[in-house]
């Protein structure tokens, strides 16, 4: 890795100005693929270590996005700071020059000395709108791949089958969200007192879901998705990943509108229940005549077309009324359901065969981007390390405890402890935050640090208890 990392960052360097007389995009080509090398890369080196590929996705973004903005790297600083330089683009002042402007605007910025200096580098340089371009691509690739994998998850979570989880797991995906959420609201205030109200409630509701990836990984890997333990815990994931999204729509609701306020929590709530409801009631009545009158223009495309475009609707519809894209991604992906397929699919094609292969290239993408605007100096910070080691420790104490609330005869380690990593799903969550504003550079270091402890942490504690109870098991059978 020494000998390659250095001629991968001068190679990713040259990128954004080596676009000659030919395709404008030429340079973005070329961008994704070093984005695609580096996502293979660090998931070969997590699975060398028994990791979830998304940890060395993100671990090799940190390393190379590092090295790039400390080169001083125009396209590296314009993607961990493209809200400060759409923000100083979109207010220029008349009667200034744009040299005026930017030292003017950049001065009034809350952040470090020497980050406004690197802003000062880029804006100040004739080709700063440029480099702007370049980083709004690389984030436009990076969320597709987050709606694409939201959209995978949704496949994986039909309406009919959420509905059926049954009580337990309801409890305890509600006790696993709420505890959580309340621990990282108060410890951040404890911690960071400096730290907004808005801020605080942001912390808390990424702690509120789980990766359902990487607890279900950890099940199969170890054969035991036939204990009851199991099956309540990937439940419970599910209905987790439901009620992060809904409070992750409410919590950003609050921090857009610029303070809580109980009757725009009313509204913001009515929303994410209200979309979610015509979702259910356009796939009970509606969805099979809409792929009917689809498959009249589209004919055998259908079953590809159908389930993107209705993905990039619900998108959008999600964004517009208030509520983050993922929202919509995931419930595209909820009301799929190859069964309304029949008239207009081979028989050997499934969903996931289709759109999968798109996700699978575009998702990667999104780990890199985030692991691209980690600012890893934050962690020379004492108080930051500390922050982050605090909120870990609520973020695994929130879900043990909700292991705790289910009926007797479970495992109630096994359940609690299956529920701890964060993985992909706090990743997504930190990365709405950081642009919408809500956390800085430190606070985003921060949530990223938890979720790579709680993924590391996981596996090897959630396979002890494992053979555990696959030990007491065996002595009740002996």
């Amino acid at each position: 890795m020494k000998k390659w990392l250095p001629l991968l960052c001068l190679l990713f360097l040259s990128t954004p100005l080596t676009a000659s007389s030919g395709d404008p995009y030429s340079s973005e080509f070329l961008a994704i693929f070093f984005l695609i090398l580096g996502a293979i890369f660090g998931g070969f080196l997590a699975k060398k270590v028994n990791q979830p590929p998304v940890l060395g996705e993100l671990i090799i973004g940190i390393v190379v996005g590092t090295v790039l903005y400390q080169m001083n790297d125009r396209v590296a600083i314009s993607i961990r700071h493209i809200s400060e330089i759409e923000h100083i683009i979109e207010h220029d002042h008349e009667g200034l020059s744009w040299e005026e402007n930017v030292e003017s605007s950049v001065a009034h910025l809350d952040v470090r000395p020497e980050v406004k200096e690197k802003l000062i580098n880029v804006l100040e340089n004739s080709d700063y709108a440029k480099f702007a371009q370049h980083a709004r691509y690389a984030l436009l690739f990076s969320s597709i791949g987050v709606i694409l994998l939201l959209f995978m998850v949704g496949l994986e979570t039909k309406t009919t089958e959420m509905l059926g989880m049954g009580r337990p797991a309801l409890i305890v995906a509600v006790v696993g969200v709420v505890f959580p959420f309340i621990f990282g609201y108060l410890i951040t205030l404890v911690l960071m007192p400096e730290v907004s109200n808005n801020t605080a409630i942001f912390v808390g509701a990424t702690l509120g879901a789980t990766s359902i990836g990487i607890t279900a990984r950890v099940f199969k890997d170890s054969n035991a998705l036939h204990l009851k333990e199991s099956k309540l815990v990937l439940g419970a994931a599910v209905i987790d990943d439901i009620l992060g999204l809904i409070l992750l729509a409410v919590v950003t609701g609050i921090v857009t509108s610029g303070a809580f306020n109980l009757s725009e929590l009313l509204i913001i709530l009515a929303k994410a229940i209200g979309f979610l409801v015509v979702i259910y009631l356009f796939e009970r009545y509606l969805i099979r005549k809409s792929i009917d009158i689809f498959a009249k223009f589209a004919g055998k495309r259908t079953f590809l077309f159908f389930p993107v475009a209705l993905l990039m609707l619900l998108a959008w519809t999600a964004d517009a009324i208030g509520l983050a894209t993922i929202v919509g991604a995931f419930a595209a992906g909820m009301v799929i359901q190859e069964k309304y397929f029949e008239n207009v699919k081979l028989p050997h094609q499934d969903i996931e065969d289709l759109v999968g292969p798109i996700e699978e290239i575009f998702a990667p993408i999104f780990f890199v981007m985030m692991g691209f605007q980690v600012d890893v100096t934050a962690f020379l910070d004492v108080d930051i390390i500390l922050m982050g080691l605090g909120i870990t420790a609520v973020a695994i104490l929130g879900k043990v405890l909700a292991g705790f609330f289910t009926r007797r005869g479970y495992n109630k380690w096994l359940v609690g402890v299956g529920l701890i990593p964060r993985g992909e799903v706090g990743i997504i969550f930190a990365s709405i935050g950081r642009a919408s504003g809500v956390l800085d550079d430190r606070l985003f270091a921060v949530v990223i640090l938890v979720v790579i402890l709680t993924t590391l942490l996981t596996p090897p504690m959630l396979n002890k208890l494992i053979k555990a109870e696959n030990a007491k098991i065996a002595l009740r059978k002996a």
